[in-house]
């Protein structure tokens, strides 16, 4: 299952090669305690939170980590990402989050993926340090969606390549097509919120066209009908990668800014380390 096409946000890749440096005083071998090291060490976006929220189990998990033997090499494979050999338990983990990344319709494997399917394994080692409810605490920050915030003070609007397919605003004349796109490629959990938009005068939701047909959409102000909340927004599962999201994501901050509004917040995201990385959010801590 596992082969060089599964795909690791860059956050998830960083995590990875910390805990490679983690098992250099130790065994050798990249053990589930080394990838849990190594989300601690991250110190960005979710981790960020994680090490300020449980700095006292990182220590209490680095002292273990040092420790950590496999007791058969034959135990150790060569399994890609990694440059060092892993055990045979973090190969289940990658096999683990490769499933839940395609139960969730994604095309990368992040680092809530990860710790999810680590947590699901119950290493012995990890149980001995970290209780239960902690574990479901730490899958809140690092698994579950979380919300962000965008200033639009000084929001300059990027230079987007559209390309052949067309972005622009919904009219009440799509509302048939896009529910029907939302409803094949996401399920019914949205269709609220899209009946939402279409009860609006300026219908605030943008869409992707290419060939005639709906290939992506964002809104924003149509979740639970609040004013400033950005989302959701989804592009079909085989456009993803090329740049469609970013498109419409910038297309909604912009008309938003030009709304009146000095933040945005992005409502439950999924793929955090895309927002962060396409418009500068920043994550909202869990208080």
């Amino acid at each position: 299952m596992i082969s060089e096409t599964m795909k690791f946000t860059n956050r998830c890749k960083r995590i990875f090669r910390h805990a490679e440096l983690a098992v250099l005083e130790s065994s050798g071998i990249v053990e589930p305690i080394h990838l849990l090291v190594g989300a601690f060490h991250e110190g960005t976006g979710v981790c960020a939170e994680l090490l300020i929220n449980y700095y006292k189990t990182y220590e209490s998990l680095l002292e273990r980590a040092y420790q950590s033997n496999v007791d058969d090499e034959k135990q150790a494979v060569q399994c890609w990402p990694f440059h060092a050999k892993v055990s045979l338990s973090v190969k289940r983990v990658l096999e683990r989050s490769f499933q839940l990344m395609m139960r969730y319709k994604q095309i990368y494997i992040n680092e809530g993926l990860v710790l999810k399917s680590l947590f699901d394994l119950k290493d012995p080692n990890i149980c001995s340090l970290i209780s239960r409810q902690d574990v479901l605490s730490i899958l809140d920050i690092v698994y579950s969606p979380r919300d962000l915030i965008v200033s639009l003070k000084e929001y300059s609007y990027p230079d987007v390549t559209v390309g052949e397919r067309i972005i622009r605003r919904a009219t009440q004349a799509d509302f048939i097509a896009l529910r029907d796109f939302v409803e094949n490629e996401f399920g019914n959990g949205w269709i609220e919120s899209i009946v939402n938009g279409f009860c609006e005068t300026n219908i605030p939701i943008f869409l992707a066209i290419e060939k005639d047909r709906i290939i992506g959409f964002a809104c924003y102000d149509v979740v639970r009908k609040k004013k400033g909340l950005f989302g959701p927004m989804g592009t079909a599962i085989h456009h993803r990668g090329q740049g469609i999201g970013y498109q419409l994501l910038h297309q909604s901050l912009r008309a938003m800014q030009e709304h009146g509004y000095a933040y945005a917040i992005i409502d439950e995201a999924g793929p955090i380390e895309f927002y962060e990385r396409a418009c500068n959010a920043r994550i909202i801590p869990i208080t």
